[in-house]
């Protein structure tokens, strides 16, 4: 699962301080239940799964959307599409749609 550690940790490296990610109750004022996770690592956290199954010298490309926030505690379920991945939360909502494209 996501933590709020890693959520901090991935701020500071990209030095992304929007209190959304940091502060509970300014991301409530923002119309979020929680803090969340920022849309590169929630990508990146996809990235890692498709390199370890398929290798980094044949992904070309991934082009992400962000469909819905993810939140500290949510373990994402990846599955493939025709043309990509989905990323799913521990509710089964859409949390990320790709597209990739792999070297030949």
């Amino acid at each position: 699962p996501i933590s709020r550690l890693q959520i901090a940790r991935f701020g500071c490296a990209v030095r992304d301080f929007n209190p959304i990610h940091f502060d509970d109750d300014f991301a409530r004022s923002a119309g979020l239940p929680s803090v969340i996770a920022h849309g590169p690592l929630t990508a990146s956290l996809v990235l890692d799964g498709i390199v370890a199954q398929v290798g980094a010298e044949r992904l070309r490309s991934m082009e992400a959307r962000f469909t819905a926030p993810v939140r500290p505690g949510d373990e994402l379920e990846v599955t493939p599409t025709a043309d990509g991945v989905e990323a799913r939360n521990g509710e089964g909502q859409v949390v990320l749609v790709a597209r990739l494209q792999f070297v030949s």
